[in-house]
């Protein structure tokens, strides 16, 4: 075999390699954050899974999340204005009371989600069993809002 064909023999199996290492490196990247929950997806996705309306108007600061392990888990963080964040939760959750001075937040509640276990979409996609919401009132007429909703 020639110098050259070695040389050009060795150069495909490193890049092949290395291809192959990066590619399996990036599949796990990706089930570890859904394992975490911390893979990001769409927050209309999110907000679908927790049965809450299309988010408010003004909505900024806006990071979504999915996880699974035991169970299907997603996350909603982002930030609104207070009055739109309040008509947003009536909407989206009318009979929740929210309570105030909760521990790690102002205000939380846990809505009671109407339907059978397992809850399905119309097209067959489940949605939360359980979700709890979190608010923190900032400066500036803003609400700080996290929303979990989980299937068990």
């Amino acid at each position: 075999m020639s110098v050259r064909r070695k040389h050009l023999t060795r150069w495909l199996v490193i890049t092949g390699a290395t291809a192959v290492l990066a590619a399996g490196g990036w599949w796990a990247s990706l089930g570890w954050a859904a394992f975490t929950g911390t893979m990001g997806v769409p927050c209309d996705q999110a907000a679908r899974f927790v049965r809450a309306a299309e988010l408010p108007t003004g909505t900024h600061d806006r990071k979504c999340t999915t996880g699974q392990w035991m169970s299907v888990s997603y996350e909603l963080d982002f930030r609104a204005p207070r009055a739109e964040t309040e008509a947003w939760l009536r909407a989206s959750y009318p009979d929740t009371e929210i309570s105030e001075g909760c521990s790690g937040a102002d205000a939380c509640g846990s809505p009671q989600l109407p339907g059978r276990t397992p809850f399905k979409d119309r097209n067959g996609r489940r949605l939360a069993d359980g979700v709890n919401i979190e608010l923190d009132h900032e400066d500036g007429d803003v609400t700080h809002v996290r929303i979990s909703g989980f299937t068990v």
